[in-house]
């Protein structure tokens, strides 16, 4: 019994000391570790994803609520060694849109249903969204992930246009409407502020814990302005590297106010550069006094 009783606490000590060991050696390797962060998908290869974002204010007390899910297939065309020409292509598109009594329930993988929309200039619209499905563009990304080129916008919106059965003389001030209502959705600069959110996030050179860097670049539309992100590594797990993004968004006005901030994580795939998930949210104020909250959701795969 007295040696039992002795080796207990010895036991003990032992197994504590092993643990701090290997907490330690592991903290050791986290640190030390370090990865190659670019752009770098490889050519010929596919890649998929998936961006939620769902936007949320309110408009005289009334909740606003958009919510917009698009579904994307990138293939790499050709690789220069310095850029990269990706082929993308809208796989299905989904969105939910209750503002201020006008509802408009969007997916490309269900029948039309007109039931829930308000008017016809949104089941117009809806159709329109629908006919995105199936279409392409090109984009030329280099490797820290600046989106250099878009093309194919405006050949989209003509087919897209075309494809509605719109008589071109009777219907003409429609089709013009249409037009304008899907390129201020879709088009070249839209497209390419959207997908440098989580492609221009490299500083294309080894990092390990704790290293940081700063990306600016521009912003359109509701949060037009000017954006300035910091991001931090914060942890790396094999291939896998998670990064902490830090946005200011300041308006072009000459007061220079800061209309909102963006925050959250991104994990992403060393080898090639892939966003595997990320969470972001945006605060902001619009108007002076609206506040205006937006959250993204981003999930990309291999294929």
């Amino acid at each position: 019994m007295k040696n039992n009783l002795l080796s207990r606490p010895a036991v003990l000590v032992c197994l504590l000391l092993f643990s701090q060991l290997m907490d330690s050696c592991q903290s050791s390797r986290s640190a030390s570790s370090s990865k190659m962060l670019r752009f770098n998908y490889e050519n010929g290869k596919g890649y998929d994803y998936e961006m939620e974002m769902l936007f949320e204010q309110k408009i005289l007390e009334t909740p606003v609520k958009i919510g917009m899910n698009t579904y994307y297939s990138l293939d790499v065309e050709a690789d220069d060694g310095t850029v990269k020409t990706l082929a993308a292509r809208y796989e299905r598109f989904r969105m939910d849109m209750d503002v201020v009594g006008m509802k408009l329930n969007v997916d490309t993988e269900k029948p039309e249903d007109t039931a829930g929309v308000a008017g016809d200039k949104l089941a117009m619209l809806g159709r329109v969204f629908r006919a995105v499905r199936g279409k392409s563009f090109t984009m030329k990304v280099d490797a820290e992930g600046k989106v250099l080129e878009v093309k194919g916008f405006r050949e989209m919106t003509e087919s897209i246009v075309s494809s509605l059965g719109l008589d071109p003389e009777k219907e003409k001030e429609t089709r013009e409407k249409l037009k304008q209502q899907f390129g201020q959705q879709f088009n070249d600069q839209k497209v390419r502020e959207q997908f440098e959110r989580f492609f221009y996030i490299f500083p294309a050179k080894e990092v390990k814990v704790g290293d940081s860097w700063e990306k600016s670049s521009q912003a359109s539309g509701l949060y037009s302005g000017n954006l300035h992100s910091t991001y931090t590594v914060v942890e790396i797990e094999g291939d896998m590297v998670t990064l902490e993004e830090k946005t200011r968004i300041t308006s072009e006005n000459e007061n220079g106010d800061i209309p909102g901030e963006q925050t959250g994580t991104l994990i992403v795939d060393s080898r090639n550069g892939l966003v595997v998930k990320a969470g972001l949210q945006l605060n902001m104020t619009i108007a002076g006094s609206i506040p205006v909250n937006i959250k993204t959701r981003i999930r990309g795969k291999a294929r």
